[in-house]
């Protein structure tokens, strides 16, 4: 018999048997006290045990500490992918009735019958995002990096095409597990410690500015002190300033940081204009608004 998974202090640990990791996909629920009814309905038919395992990490009123939390554990499983849901998005799951009636405009066919975790998962990236909109009158935008920039075309959405991006929200987000590998293996500092927790995935921080400041300590602690090496490390430190001003993430969300660290790490994020996906307010806000 499967086992079950069980909630320990609001984070969802792995069981001990193995036989429910005979998958590919993790649905990831980062998610408050308070989850959209239309949301929670929605995950639970994407839910299949055939091919997807399920996190729930709750009541963590810091939401980068709730998907750092849910990063590592799923990198505690053998599971190739997580798909991150948050708890107020509207995803398609293959019954367009449904879905149009909660968009609160009729997607067209076949994008309304889609089931979101097979469509992004069609693409074999691994990391890919689908398209939404953020959640008020005034600032509804596409919620990826290009967004504003792009408008028209994203609000005359759904088209069957998918694009890379600087960065694309966590709100119905595909990472395959290398992500996370790769972003440890070029940020030590932001790695987990050595119980496999702890990870900085998504906490803000000035990551390049940090790695240049280890790199150059670790160079200035090598060897005797030379004029020539004294220079080098000016070098090094002036480099730092130049990329930490190019490149900085203070003041953008946990999404941006993410993807930018992904980036760099050797992951291209994408946005895929045929996931559309509402974003549950006051209304559900989507391409037309």
């Amino acid at each position: 018999m499967e086992p079950e998974i069980g909630i320990v202090g609001g984070a969802v640990t792995p069981p001990s048997s193995v036989a429910i990791f005979k998958k590919r996909v993790m649905l990831v629920c980062p998610w408050m006290k308070n989850v959209h009814p239309v949301t929670a309905f929605c995950v639970a038919q994407l839910a299949d045990k055939r091919r997807t395992s399920m996190m729930l990490n709750y009541g963590d009123a810091f939401v980068a500490h709730s998907r750092n939390t849910c990063a590592d554990l799923f990198l505690k499983s053998d599971l190739e992918f997580m798909l991150t849901v948050d708890d107020d998005m509207l995803l398609p799951f293959g019954n367009s009735k449904f879905f149009n009636a909660y968009m609160e405009y009729d997607v067209p066919e076949p994008f309304c019958s889609f089931n979101v975790l097979d469509r992004l998962m069609s693409h074999n990236k691994t990391l890919i995002g689908a398209l939404y909109f953020g959640r008020n009158k005034t600032n509804n935008w596409p919620m990826y990096g290009e967004g504003k920039a792009e408008i028209e075309y994203a609000r005359n959405a759904p088209h069957n095409t998918i694009k890379p991006t600087r960065w694309v929200a966590t709100g119905c987000l595909l990472i395959h597990r290398t992500v996370f590998e790769d972003i440890e293996k070029k940020y030590p500092h932001l790695g987990r410690g050595p119980d496999g927790m702890g990870g900085h995935w998504f906490s803000t921080s000035e990551h390049n500015l940090l790695d240049h400041v280890h790199r150059t300590h670790k160079f200035l602690a090598e060897g005797p002190m030379t004029g020539e090496k004294s220079l080098k490390a000016y070098e090094m430190l002036e480099g730092a300033l130049r990329d930490s001003k190019r490149q900085s993430t203070l003041g953008c969300g946990e999404d941006v940081q993410f993807s930018i660290r992904a980036s760099e790490s050797g992951h291209q994020p994408y946005v895929d204009f045929g996931a559309v996906c509402g974003h549950i307010g006051y209304h559900t806000y989507g391409p037309r608004g």
